[in-house]
């Protein structure tokens, strides 16, 4: 498999059917609290000249489209927008990830004008038949009769026959598929449960001969190379034997991971993250993959890398010398860890001066250095070793949680706070926030050591 772009794009090969699939767009996300919305806006217009260039039979976005369950009208338009641009080129299929409200995405099925629930509903929807939308959104996991099959055309005869499997939340299996509960069944237990009946479905007056059949979801595969998705879903109560995929399936479509990478021997594939999110994906490149089909053959999978938007740095570095890798950084969001100066006089930090000039803060200076990037960060290094968001242990809550929010501004504006407590480490001053939000959350009674410590020195 080689990485391909714009200029150099592989020509569809002859009897077969050609599938763009994107994934986790995270519309909406910031980084330290800056907007990521000109990156998106540059990265979508690459996107849509790609396809224009790639001419697939079908477009799948595999979940995660925005970053919260509340995302900005501004990046609902945005969705809006896109969406039809893609489905000029071809019939567009988005699924709803764990970051995803289905309730937003129902809105935006009306807003795109996506008819299939209003089919389904009068009793008209057929899963075998061609999907004659152009834009169909997945808020929920359900079975064919009620989308999750669709079976599209392509250009060179070869019908794919999708089977869409969005998000699903723990919760919403028992409440929506509680017929299919077992005793002492787990989560993955019960995802095996549905996929194993959808794909029954799927294979249901299937030509092998004309036909392929591609499996497009939002989980977590069992073995995958995670980065910033530290959320409570990527764990291993959540994650999927790929062989649960069954060996039906010519393309396993999946979202939810944003490191690029194959499963299930190759059958399938995480495409990816549009944009890092976050630090955690520092350097890694994103891309599309162009997916190519036939009955009989294994697929084809061609990634088509992207290079629009900012990218992500962190570097640590002395004032004085700093500047020198302004060059190559260029308009990146950068955090800067400022170091010690090689010849500095232990102590506290003296006036921030450099070369001849002044300045009245560290993060002033920093800016004056690399004026093309968009520092996001200024972490003090200067008072002594300094404890990177990496190091910190994660939180086991979602990414964007309130105990994720607090490890950011731990080693960011908050560095210097922790700093000029004698004695403090900042990897239990984290732990111990976990700790008392979980007792203020769950109305516990909250009991640091440190408390116990100090009762100790009491009573002795």
């Amino acid at each position: 498999m080689t990485s391909t772009d714009l200029h150099d794009m592989p020509a569809r090969p002859a009897g077969a059917a050609r599938i763009l699939h994107t994934s986790d767009w995270h519309l909406g996300t910031t980084v330290r609290g800056h907007s990521r919305a000109e990156d998106h806006a540059a990265l979508l217009d690459e996107l849509l000249t790609i396809a224009r260039a790639a001419t697939p039979d079908l477009i799948v976005h595999t979940g995660d489209l925005f970053d919260g369950h509340r995302p900005p009208m501004v990046e609902f338009g945005r969705a809006i927008r896109i969406l039809r641009d893609l489905a000029t080129v071809a019939p567009v299929v988005v699924l709803a990830g764990n970051h995803d409200s289905a309730t937003a995405m129902e809105v935006l099925a009306t807003a795109v004008g996506d008819e299939c629930p209003d089919e389904v509903a009068a009793g008209r929807y057929d899963p075998y038949g061609p999907c004659r939308h152009r834009i169909r959104i997945h808020p929920r996991p359900t079975m064919a009769e009620h989308g999750a099959v669709a079976t599209y055309p392509s250009a060179a005869g070869v019908d794919i026959r999708l089977v869409s499997v969005p998000f699903v939340h723990a919760n919403r299996m028992l409440k929506d598929f509680a017929h299919l509960d077992q005793a002492n069944a787990t989560y993955s237990d019960g995802l095996r449960t549905i996929l194993g009946l959808v794909t029954g479905q799927a294979l249901a007056r299937f030509d092998r001969t004309r036909q392929v059949a591609v499996l497009a979801t939002h989980l977590h595969v069992a073995g995958a190379r995670t980065s910033s998705e530290r959320a409570i879903h990527i764990s291993t109560d959540y994650a999927t034997d790929p062989m649960t995929f069954g060996n039906d399936y010519a393309y396993v479509a999946c979202g939810h991971i944003h490191v690029p990478q194959p499963i299930g021997g190759g059958r399938g594939h995480y495409v990816g993250s549009l944009l890092e999110v976050d630090f955690g994906e520092e350097g890694e490149t994103k891309q599309v993959l162009l997916v190519d089909t036939e009955p009989g053959r294994p697929a084809r999978i061609t990634p088509v890398v992207l290079t629009a938007g900012r990218r992500l740095r962190r570097i640590r570095s002395p004032l004085s010398v700093l500047a020198d890798q302004a060059a190559t950084l260029g308009d990146a969001l950068v955090e800067v860890t400022v170091l010690s100066e090689p010849d500095a006089a232990p102590g506290p930090p003296g006036p921030i001066v450099v070369g001849e000039s002044a300045f009245d803060s560290l993060a002033a200076a920093v800016a004056a250095q690399l004026p093309d990037a968009t520092i996001v960060s200024v972490v003090d290094g200067r008072r002594g070793p300094v404890v990177a968001a990496d190091e910190l242990e994660p939180a086991d809550q979602p990414a964007g949680s309130p105990n994720e929010q607090y490890r950011e501004w731990l080693v960011g504006d908050g560095r210097s706070s922790v700093d000029a407590q004698p004695g403090a480490d900042v990897r239990r001053v984290a732990e111990l926030f976990d700790e008392l939000l979980d007792a203020v959350l769950n109305g516990a009674e909250a009991e640091p050591s440190e408390v116990a410590a100090l009762h100790d020195l009491e009573v002795s």
